[in-house]
């Protein structure tokens, strides 16, 4: 269905289309998290040890890099088709992935589900940009956040229930979003078609290459410099100065194409300028809990991936609650700027009650800490793309919702790299000494050996495992110490933010 320039608005978005767009949104988060419990599996299947962490890595790679690219293409054909072609990369990598003979196929089929996943991503939010006013949109977040919430603590439950079902394994973490997306399929193509009301103007193909290098090149750098080679290598110099390169090519090209991926005069509205950068912070915290907590559960409390899913709960729970209550406080009075605004002080809070976290840490306090980072988040995430939306023109729209979703995976990024970092730091400072009063060799190999799955943690001798558990358990402290001045500069970017009443066009 395709409507005229100009058509009417409306104000409500189909139920199947509601659904088609949340199971795609779904699908698109599911598979960074689904993969993590499957990667010893796979390992022992396909070989290559050395490449295990790539088939992580390929997919957010890939994702912050085509997140702009999809979103500047949505502005240009309008959101429906694009969305469409995005499930379409998704399922063809999720093929590929699932059918893998060996880990380069594997690897590479990650890659484009990364693709399609950063499309899906981009262009969720840009269906709804173009059918539904900003001030409605509020209706819509509490669906978003809830499909991210439980693909991000579902994930590692679906995926260790396909590992260990007999008849499937790991490779259904791919093959069994590929129905689910295409149901998506189907009920998307129900949304009407919005044309985009603008001249048609040559697409910058330059700039988008040099805007996703810039991005890859980035990601790159976070995810394997300390990892897979030394920070201080030829490699990560190499590979940085080349960034620089690159995003300078970036921002000549940007200045004179015609209609380029991301146009400058963007970066001069300050809403959206301070949304992006809220965006990163944000990404920044949150992606370090969703991560790292629940490896905390699992190395150092004992429980099982099941286990640690279900104790997760009141993250996601809260998450879901004030994502929902927030987008209805916004519909009813059109004002916004109070939700992020005690979103990142609750991340300050939460951040500081973990930063107190030891072994022993009493279930109550636990559960209490996640449910008040879990609300920061909620109040944050989605108000971050809307008002980043609502502060450009309607020619923009993609671009706008796109570069506030990729800012937040860059912070992502950036976390998970160097929180790593710090906890792979603090394992290394301590381990030594316990191999010591152990008797054993300090060298590298044994290091490696101490830190391997949850379940090899808990078989070492009482005293290694101890020794790896309080070690982990300091880094982690260490990781949510670093994020209170991360989360108060994300509150502080907020508060400079003004506020005006979201609009109704």
């Amino acid at each position: 269905m395709t409507e005229p320039r100009g058509g009417p608005a409306q104000t409500a978005i189909r139920p199947s289309v509601l659904v088609g767009a949340l199971g795609a949104l779904f699908t698109a988060s599911v598979t960074n998290t689904i993969i993590g419990i499957a990667l010893p599996t796979i390992a022992g299947d396909l070989g290559g040890q050395d490449q295990v962490a790539w088939v992580a890595s390929a997919t957010l790679l890939t994702m912050t890099a085509a997140t702009p690219v999809w979103g500047k293409a949505a502005d240009r054909r309008g959101p429906r088709p694009l969305l469409l072609a995005a499930i379409a990369v998704f399922v063809a990598g999720s093929l590929v992935a699932g059918t893998a003979p060996g880990m380069a196929w594997l690897i590479a089929g990650r890659a484009v589900q990364g693709v399609g996943a950063g499309g899906i991503l981009a262009l969720v939010n840009a269906l709804v940009a173009v059918l539904v006013p900003a001030r409605e949109r509020g209706r819509y977040t509490a669906w978003f956040g809830a499909a991210f919430g439980v693909a991000s603590v579902g994930g590692p439950l679906f995926g260790g229930v396909l590992v260990a079902a007999p008849g499937l394994g790991w490779r259904w973490c791919f093959l069994a979003v590929v129905p689910v997306a295409a149901a998506a399929a189907v009920l998307v193509r129900r949304a009407p078609h919005r044309r985009p009301e603008r001249p048609a103007l040559p697409a910058d193909h330059l700039g988008a290459v040099l805007i996703a290098a810039t991005v890859a090149g980035l990601v790159l750098l976070l995810s394997a410099g300390g990892v897979a080679w030394p920070w201080a290598s030829a490699g990560t110099l190499g590979l940085g100065a080349g960034i620089v390169v690159l995003a300078v090519a970036a921002v000549v090209r940007a200045r004179g194409a015609a209609d380029p991926v991301l146009p400058p005069r963007l970066l001069r509205v300050r809403t959206f300028a301070l949304a992006c950068a809220t965006s990163v912070l944000m990404g920044t915290v949150m992606f370090g809990a969703v991560i790292y907590l629940p490896q905390y559960l699992q190395v150092v409390r004992g429980h099982g991936p099941t286990a640690a899913g279900l104790l997760m709960l009141p993250l996601v729970g809260a998450m879901i609650v004030t994502t929902a209550l927030t987008g209805r406080a916004i519909v009813r009075t059109g004002r916004w700027k109070v939700f992020p605004a005690t979103g990142c002080a609750l991340l300050v809070a939460g951040s500081a009650l973990f930063a107190g976290l030891d072994p022993a840490t009493p279930p109550l306090l636990l559960a209490t800490a996640m449910a008040v980072l879990g609300s920061g988040t909620g109040m944050t995430q989605q108000v971050l793309v809307l008002i980043a939306q609502d502060s450009v023109d309607a020619q923009d729209v993609g671009v706008a919702g796109s570069a506030a979703t990729s800012t937040r995976m860059l912070g992502g990024a950036l976390g998970v790299a160097a929180f790593g970092a710090l906890i792979a730091a603090r394992l290394r400072s301590d381990l030594p000494a316990a191999l010591a009063s152990a008797g054993l060799p300090a060298d590298a190999g044994a290091l490696r050996r101490l830190l391997g799955t949850p379940a090899e943690i808990a078989a070492l001798p009482a005293p290694l495992a101890d020794a790896v558990r309080t070690s982990y358990t300091a880094g982690l402290r260490t990781v949510f110490l670093a994020c209170v001045p991360i989360a108060a500069l994300a509150l502080l970017a907020v508060l400079l933010t003004r506020e005006s009443a979201l609009g109704t066009r």
